[in-house]
This record gives C-alpha cells, structure tokens and sequence, in this order.
C-alpha cells in the first residue's frame, strides 16, 4: 500500500459532480509522414511504456469511514482497453468542434474503481489531423510531474528505438476493508498530535510574516488582493466544462521577457491580462480594480521525478485596471517579483498540507460545505482565476511516429473561479489552454483571440515589430479558428 500525500487527499476529498479534480491535456498531430500511425499504434505505445509510470497501472482504496488518507494498490485486473478510447469529433473537424468533444469528456469523473486516467484517440480532426486528449485525476501527478510523464510517453524522434521495459510482478495481496479500517483507527489516534504540530507551524509561520511585515523588503500588493473584484465568470460553477485554444510564437515571448527584463511567466501574465480586458470592456463589464490571478509554484526539488503533487500557489494582481500595456507588463513583473519574494519566506518554515493533519472525513465534509454554501464567494481576496505555465522541451515531440502540432492542457476549475488558464511550452510554440464552465464563460474564444492581440499590442510597445507567424495545429489559416 501506498498512501496519499496530504496534497493529494486534498484533491480527492474536495471533488463534488460539479467540482471535478482532473486535469488534462490536448495533443495535435500530423501523421502525414508517419505511415504506421493510428488508434492501435497509440494503444500499443501507452501499454508498452506503462512500465515507466507504474502509477498509472494503480487504482485507489479508500479506508472505510474516510478515517484516514486513502491509498494506492497494484490494478490485479488492469486493463487498457477500459482507459483507451476512440471517438469521433463532429465535422468539419475543426477548432470549435474538437473543443466541444473535448469538453464533453471533461464534463464527466473518473471512475474511481479503476485507475484515474484516461486517453481518447479524436478522429475526424480537419486536414488529417487526429486529437490524442490525456485526463487524469490531479490526485495522480500534479502539472510538472505530467511534464515528465509527457516526456515518457511523447518521443524526441519520428523511429526511437524500442526500449527494453520489464514490470517485477507484484505478489501483495489487496488489503480488506477491515485491514483498512484498523489502520484508520490507528491513525485517528494521532490527529491530535498532528493537528497540534500543524498549529505550531502555522504559529511559526505567523511569526516569520509579522518581521517581514515590518522589514523594508519589497511587499505584495495586499490592497489588490483584498479589493479582487467580482466578474461574470466569478461565481457558482457547474458540471459543464468546454475549453478553447490559442498560440503565440515562443521567441516573442522570449523577446519581451528580455526588452523588459522580466520571466517568460511574466509574460504569460501580461498575455492574459490584456485578453481578460478586452474580453470584459467588450462585455461592459471591465471593474475598477485589477483582476488577481492564482498563479501555481512547484515545489519540486532539481532531479525529483516523483509523481505526487509538490505544489502552492502566489496570488498576483494582473494590472488589468492600467490601460497601457507597456505599463501593464512592468506593473506584473513588480508583483511578481514581490510575490515571490513573499513565497520564498513561507517556504523558510514549510507548514505543510492541512490534508496530512485532518482526516479525509472532515476535510471532505468542510470542503463540500463550503461548495454547497458557496462560502468560498464571500471571503475578501478571492481570485479571479488560474493561470500555469508549465514548461515543456524546446524541441519537436512525436506521438508513435508523428509529430505534435500542438499541446493545450487544461487544469482544474475552482468553486467560484469559471475560467482557468494552462499554458505549455515545447518547440517554438507558447500553447493556451482556456478550460471553462461554459454558462459562465459562453465564448471561451474570444478570451482566447485576445491573447495574439495582447502579444501584437506588447510588440509594438516595445518596437519589436509585428508578432512572429505560429503554425496553426489544425493547419488552418493563422487567421482561422
């Protein structure tokens, strides 16, 4: 038996039908040049290298009562055919309609008797292109864990040579409910101690704020968080999910992050921010005050290859109230900076995962209150949205034989929060992903079109010249969509 992280645990106890906890990530090829490719070739790659991620041959046992953290055994019955799907996207096959498919899957759990993940091979995709969506619940891998796992199971050449992939058997009987249930109550006997040591680290924690409160280092912008405005994508999500796609040119990312010497992440935000208000002034409905972002930090180690979720987060302001997008930038790389000069002195005394103090039960039944009672819309410095910029390999990836036109991933929807940005990287392409509820978002596309007008207005501002062409992964027109 494997436990959950605290973290983890999280994800799984706060899932209500509404409140899905799986993220996923859209992938584009071109199979032009590789005769051998199809729905069987995708398959045989997945079983063939299952070796590599042994998690995802695991299935979950939750102890009896929720009494403690549920835990991950060996799938004796694991089959790929439960978690390997063909369907088939509406014609013409293009942006829209493989978005709508796409969205459909999202809007639907996992099935938690059976390892949490699934793939779907999308066919019917415009000019011979075919989807591949990956989905998987975020109590598997966190974003920059599911980097690697790309890594693992995408290739760096069109013919690799096979790998040699061998799984030790596993001769562990699966524990019984009663086994479970003993280990539960074994474990309650210490959440007082827990609880105790999370107090005293938050206590600690409080301390190590209180002399950065009165340091002269720089600060974040407090005023901003505590004044986030209310949107019409704020506020009670749904079930129904849906997502759109856009593109930039990595090297003008990598421009503007040298003209004004800020990170590429940096840019995302400034990308985003011009897209949100437009997407709001063409609505009426731009606030006063700027839109926040909760903006995801890995907590990962240099070399750990670990699959488990290591994650926070920094609340940033986007500036999306400054009318200049040259001002607009340099304000985020100030916030960002200063939030994470701020992260770096929560991590001087890690508090650690409220999940591994408390118990499933508990933390299921506050979480669930709180969606149930929409609790979480009224609290001061609620954030807009997400944004995550998960980088990827600067190089071209293929998928059994063919070539990746395009990776969008999506990744979870928070209670009050009907939008979320995911953006990934690889090859000469900046990715946007725009995962939605679709009542409280109903044109996810023109958030989407706002980004390459955001990336021309900064361009411009910085004599840069006009943005650099970006394949479109359809291969439509670049003015298509």
């Amino acid at each position: 038996m494997r436990r959950l992280s605290g973290t983890d645990s999280l994800f799984l106890a706060g899932e209500t039908t509404a409140w899905h906890q799986h993220v996923a990530g859209l992938v584009v090829v071109d199979p032009t040049d590789a005769p051998g490719f199809g729905f069987e070739a995708i398959k045989r790659t997945v079983q063939e290298r299952l070796p590599l991620v042994p998690k995802f041959t695991w299935k979950l046992r939750e102890v009896p009562l929720k009494l403690d953290r549920a835990v991950w055994i060996d799938d004796a019955r694991f089959d790929i055919e439960r978690h390997v799907h063909r369907v088939a996207v509406a014609p013409p096959g293009g942006p829209r309609e493989t978005a709508a498919i796409v969205g459909a899957i999202l809007g639907t759990q996992l099935d938690r008797r059976l390892p949490l993940w699934q793939l779907f091979y999308l066919d019917g995709l415009v000019n011979g292109r075919v989807g591949v969506l990956m989905k998987y619940h975020h109590c598997l891998l966190d974003g920059m864990a599911g980097t690697g796992l790309a890594v693992l199971l995408l290739d760096t050449e069109p013919a690799p040579a096979p790998a040699e992939l061998s799984v030790a058997p596993d001769s562990e009987v699966e524990p019984s409910d009663l086994r479970l249930l003993v280990h539960g109550i074994s474990g309650m006997a210490t959440v007082p101690l827990r609880v105790a040591g999370y107090t005293a680290r938050l206590a600690r924690r409080g301390v190590d704020l209180g002399r950065y409160a009165i340091s002269g280092r720089a600060k974040p912008d407090l005023n901003a968080v505590r004044h986030t405005p209310r949107t019409s994508f704020n506020a009670t999500i749904g079930p129904e999910r849906t997502m759109a796609y856009t593109s930039v040119a990595l090297a003008d990312a990598k421009a503007l992050g040298k003209h004004y010497e800020v990170k590429i992440n940096d840019v995302v935000l400034a990308l985003c921010s011009g897209a949100l208000r437009r997407y709001l002034l063409g609505r009426d409905e731009l606030p006063e005050h700027s839109l926040t972002a909760g903006v995801p930090v890995s907590l990962r180690a240099d070399g750990d290859a670990s699959l488990d979720n290591q994650v926070s987060f920094v609340v940033v302001p986007l500036a999306t109230n400054v009318t200049d997008p040259d001002e607009r930038i340099r304000e985020i790389g100030k916030h960002t900076r200063a939030a994470k000069e701020f992260q770096e002195v929560l991590r001087a005394h890690p508090v650690g995962s409220f999940g591994e103090a408390a118990p499933p039960f508990v933390i299921g039944g506050l979480l669930r209150a709180a969606y149930v009672s929409h609790i979480l819309s009224y609290f001061p410095g609620m954030l807009n949205t997400l944004v995550s910029n998960v980088p990827g390999p600067p190089i071209p990836l293929y998928m059994a034989g063919a070539r990746l036109c395009g990776i969008f991933p999506t990744s979870v929807i928070l209670e009050g929060m009907g939008l979320n940005i995911t953006v990934f990287t690889f090859e000469d392409r900046v990715d946007f992903g725009l995962h939605v509820d679709p009542h409280l978002v109903p044109d996810p596309w023109a958030v989407g079109a706002g980004i390459p007008i955001a990336l021309a207005e900064l361009m411009k501002c910085a004599g840069l010249g006009c943005p650099t062409p970006v394949s479109d992964p359809f291969g439509l027109p670049t003015n298509a969509s």
